[in-house]
């Protein structure tokens, strides 16, 4: 029996109805997208940053930031070459996007629709060097107001790359979403990367490298700018912290993951967490109440406030994320590790140490990382504790890292000293990406990768 094939006029229709619908949608997202990166673009021949230098507004376009056209008081003020960079980019991307949309390349106009939003952030981190450019000109007080043209390129840079991603239906928008978020995690690395070294190398520049590094004087009103005793008495006193700080941490995740009964467990465990909540200044007045009077006690001839202190409270700090993190990755290996070890006849502690730990030994690593980053990032805690003098760091003296340094002069400097501080933050920033680095390369070792050492 032969079977008749029925066509259904009226679902065709339907069908044929929305697939018009769908590309008129289409169009019409892309047409929005195009006429947003028209916005976008005209920022750049508008006003886009506002400067108030005491009763005189200055106002200029991105196109003066670019060309380099910009007077003070019959001065020409140099700005930026990142600036410039960031500020041709933009109107650039957006252009590209547009164009891009509507040769029906949705994806490439996405992204140069997200490069246009990005790049006035740029702009935005270069701000206190532009703020210092008009200081040393002389100018009282320097106020810059962009948020306008800032929000408008942010938002219409982003709905544009929506739009041109919608275009190919919502699985791709979803995917283009999640990747943007991913994109984020990572963009923000790059960008504190970036305003690290435009921000720090200036001063580094003008001081010199060595004399920067390796100098002992700190004496910012008489042109000193030395941080070695305060990068020794950051690395010693990180370093200080860590080998209290490990020791304790690790046996302590190592009671709880493998040692403590359930009920002392649940005692403990709340305890080390609820040190991680507790605010640094609360650590500082701990250390101001507890610790320093206790040197003081133990040693009478000093005055208290020392590095002594600053390891102490920083060995305490540490605990919390070196505890969490280890025991989460004691608990993350294999129970079958476990068990293999003990029918060979190995005891329980020597599981733990042979087998447990070494299997763990990543996520162990990732919370010393943590832990160093903690204790080396710490400013507050340690300002209260520390004696804050500037000199050549010894346990029982008083010292100050270089956190401090920033925290304490940051309120009042200006020109070269403000840059300057900048550049210690550059230093620890460089300080942190070498621990980071390192341990990673560690922990890489004897790590299998698709099964082979």
């Amino acid at each position: 029996m032969e079977k008749t094939l029925v066509i259904n006029p009226a679902k065709t229709m339907n069908n044929e109805e929305k697939r018009r619908r769908a590309a008129l949608r289409r169009r019409c997202f892309s047409l929005i997208a195009a006429l947003l990166a028209l916005a976008g673009a005209a920022m750049f021949f508008l006003p886009f940053v506002t400067f108030h230098l005491g009763r005189t507004d200055y106002t200029f376009t991105s196109l003066q930031v670019v060309t380099g056209f910009i007077n003070v008081n019959g001065t020409p003020v140099s700005l930026p070459v990142i600036a410039k960079i960031a500020a041709a980019v933009c109107p650039l991307a957006f252009l590209a996007g547009g164009v891009l949309i509507l040769l029906k390349k949705p994806r490439s106009s996405a992204g140069c629709f997200m490069l246009g939003a990005i790049a006035p952030l740029v702009v935005m981190m270069t701000g206190n060097s532009i703020s210092s450019t008009f200081l040393d000109l002389g100018v009282s007080r320097v106020e810059m107001s962009y948020h306008t043209a800032l929000a408008v390129m942010l938002v219409a840079g982003l709905a544009a790359a929506v739009l041109a991603m919608s275009t190919k239906g919502v699985d791709k928008l979803a995917e283009s979403v999640f990747l943007v978020f991913a994109c984020m995690s990572v963009g923000a690395v790059a960008i504190i990367t970036i305003y690290m070294i435009a921000a720090g190398t200036p001063a580094i520049a003008e001081i010199g490298l060595g004399e920067f590094l390796f100098g002992t004087e700190w004496a910012p009103t008489s042109g000193s700018y030395g941080i070695l005793y305060m990068i020794l008495t950051s690395v010693l006193g990180t370093l200080g912290a860590i080998l209290i700080g490990v020791p304790i941490g690790l046996f302590t995740a190592i009671f709880l993951a493998e040692l403590a009964p359930r009920r002392l467990a649940g005692i403990v465990r709340p305890a080390v967490e609820l040190l991680a909540g507790i605010p640094s200044v609360i650590y500082g007045f701990f250390g101001m109440i507890i610790i320093v009077p206790a040197i003081r006690t133990v040693f009478p001839n000093t005055f208290g406030y020392s590095m002594l202190a600053m390891i102490l409270i920083l060995a305490i700090m540490v605990l919390p994320t070196i505890v969490n993190v280890s025991e989460t990755a004691l608990r993350a290996v294999p129970v079958s590790y476990k068990e293999a070890s003990l029918a060979l006849g190995n005891t329980h502690i020597g599981t733990i140490f042979k087998v447990l730990i070494p299997a763990a030994k990543s996520g162990i690593l990732a919370g010393v990382i943590l832990g160093v980053g903690r204790a080396i990032g710490e400013t507050m805690a340690v300002i209260m504790v520390c004696g804050n003098v500037v000199q050549f760091p010894q346990l029982l003296q008083s010292v100050r890292p270089l956190t401090a340094g920033v925290v304490l002069e940051m309120s009042y400097s200006y020109g070269l000293h403000r840059q300057a501080l900048f550049s210690i933050g550059l230093v620890l920033f460089v300080f942190i990406m070498i621990v980071n680095i390192s341990f990673t390369l560690i922990s890489r070792r004897g790590v299998k990768i698709d099964g082979r050492e």
